[in-house]
C-alpha cells in the first residue's frame, strides 16, 4: 500500500511558466509515481479545469485549489492591515497567503486523508501544519525568505521601502526561526542554501535535493541576431531590479559600441516600472510581456543575461539558458547554488563596466559561443539529468525508512 503524502503549496504550479512553478511541479511528478498525494494549493490563479485535470493525470487525484487576491494585493493599497500584522509580529509573506476556508478544509483532511507525511512547499505554508504532530514533517524550502529579504533591503534606495523591508526581513526572520526548527527534514535548494540555513537555523536534517531539468536538443538559430535575452516576472522585486540595473546602467556600454544590440525582456510586464524607464533612452529595448512559448525568444537569442544583486535559493531561469545551450552573463548572484564555472558554462561579471565587456565579447566570439554551449551540455547532464528524480525518490523513501 502507498504511503500518503498532503502536498500544500503556495503556488498552483501548471502551467510550468515560472521558476517555483517548475520545480513545484516536479516535485509533485516525482512523488506521484510511488506515493499516494494529496495537492492543496493556496494560489492567486484560478486554475482550470483542463489545468487541474493535467496534474490528475500525473497521477494526483486529490486536488485542492483555495483562490486569495489577497497574495497580489498592494502593500501600498492595504498599509492599515499591514500595520495591524506587523504589530502581531506576523510578516507580509505570512499573512498574504491566510486562508482561513484553507485551514479548516487542512484540518479535517489531516483526519480524514490520515498522510504519513506533510509535505510543506515554501516555509510561509507551514503555517497550516495542524497543532498535533502525527506524521512526518518535511519542508521543501525555495529560498530562506528573510536572506532574500535582507539583499533586497540592502539594495533598495526609496526610504520608505527600506523600512519596510529592514520589518519584514525581521519578522521573517523570527518566523522561519520558530518554524524550521518544526520539520523533520528539509530539502534546501542548493549546497550553498543548506550551508546556510544550517548556520542561522536549528534545524534536525537538512538535505540538498537534486534538481532535474530537461535537456534540450541544440537546433540551429532561427534569424539569427545579436540579441541579449531577460526572462522573468517584473513584478517580482529581484528580477524588477536586476533588469533595471541592465538598462540604465549596462545596456547604454554595449550600445555604445554595437548600434545594433537589441535587448528582450519576456515576462510579466510592470507597467510602473517601464514608465519610470521610459524617461531613460529605451532604443532597442524590447518588453514583450507574459508568452505561453518561450522557444521563438530562446532560440534567437544570442547570450542569455543573470544582472541579479538580490535574491537567494537558485534562479531557476540560469537552468532554462543552459538547458537551451544559451551563452551566459551572469553576476556571482546569479548562478549562485549551480555548480558552473567562469569561463566554461557561463562569464562572471559583477560590475556594469565588466557586465557589458562580457556581453560584448560573447557577442562577437562564435568560437567561445560554440565553446561555452558544449560545456553546459556537458554540464546538464551532470548534474541535472533525469537521475536527479531517481534521487529524490531515493531520500524520501530513506525518510520513511529512518521514520519507521
Amino acid at each position: 500500500m502507498k504511503k500518503k503524502i498532503l502536498y500544500i503549496s503556495q503556488v498552483f504550479p501548471y502551467p510550468t511558466d515560472g521558476g517555483g512553478k517548475i520545480k513545484t511541479y516536479n516535485s509533485l511528478r516525482v512523488l506521484a509515481k510511488k506515493f499516494d498525494v494529496y495537492a492543496v494549493f493556496v494560489s492567486e490563479k484560478k486554475p482550470s479545469t483542463t489545468e487541474i485535470n493535467h496534474l490528475r493525470k500525473l497521477g494526483i487525484q486529490k486536488v485542492k485549489v483555495f483562490f486569495t487576491t489577497a497574495i497580489l494585493d498592494s502593500v501600498k493599497d492595504d498599509l492599515w492591515n499591514l500595520t495591524k500584522n506587523f504589530l502581531q509580529l506576523r510578516p507580509h509573506y505570512v499573512f498574504q497567503y491566510q486562508h482561513a476556508e484553507a485551514h479548516t478544509f487542512i484540518d479535517q483532511a489531516v483526519d480524514d486523508f490520515s498522510p504519513d507525511i506533510i509535505h510543506i512547499d515554501h516555509v510561509n505554508m507551514a503555517q497550516y501544519l495542524p497543532k498535533e504532530k502525527r506524521q512526518i514533517w518535511i519542508l521543501e524550502s525555495h529560498n530562506l525568505e528573510f536572506y532574500l529579504l535582507w539583499t533586497r533591503f540592502v539594495h533598495s534606495k526609496k526610504l520608505s521601502r527600506k523600512l519596510y523591508l529592514l520589518i519584514e526581513a525581521t519578522l521573517t526572520y523570527l518566523f522561519e526561526l520558530r518554524t524550521n526548527g518544526l520539520f523533520d527534514y528539509v530539502f534546501a535548494i542548493s549546497e550553498a542554501e543548506k550551508h546556510r540555513m544550517q548556520y542561522f537555523f536549528p534545524i534536525k536534517k537538512v538535505l540538498t535535493q537534486p534538481l532535474y531539468y530537461k535537456l534540450e536538443k541544440k537546433v540551429a538559430k532561427k534569424n539569427a541576431s545579436e540579441t541579449l535575452l531577460f526572462i522573468g516576472n517584473l513584478r517580482w522585486p529581484p528580477n524588477e531590479h536586476a533588469i533595471e540595473w541592465f538598462i540604465t546602467d549596462i545596456f547604454p556600454r554595449i550600445k555604445k559600441v554595437n548600434k545594433q544590440v537589441r535587448l528582450e525582456v519576456v515576462g510579466h510586464r510592470y507597467d510602473v516600472m517601464e514608465k519610470r524607464l521610459s524617461q531613460k533612452n529605451l532604443e532597442g529595448v524590447l518588453f514583450v510581456g507574459y508568452q505561453k512559448s518561450l522557444t521563438p525568444y530562446l532560440q534567437k537569442a544570442s547570450v542569455f543575461i543573470l544582472p541579479f544583486k538580490m535574491g537567494g535559493g537558485i534562479r531557476l531561469k540560469s537552468l532554462t539558458a543552459l538547458a537551451h545551450h544559451i551563452p551566459i552573463v551572469s553576476t556571482s548572484l546569479g548562478v549562485e547554488g549551480l555548480k558552473v564555472k567562469n569561463g566554461q558554462e557561463y562569464l562572471r561579471a559583477n560590475s556594469a563596466e565588466a557586465f557589458a565587456k562580457k556581453c560584448l565579447q560573447l557577442l562577437t566570439n562564435k568560437k567561445m559561443q560554440n565553446m561555452m554551449s558544449g560545456s553546459q551540455e556537458t554540464y546538464m547532464r551532470k548534474y541535472h539529468s533525469n537521475d536527479e528524480n531517481r534521487k529524490y525518490l531515493q531520500q524520501y523513501q530513506r525518510i520513511i525508512q529512518e521514520s519507521q
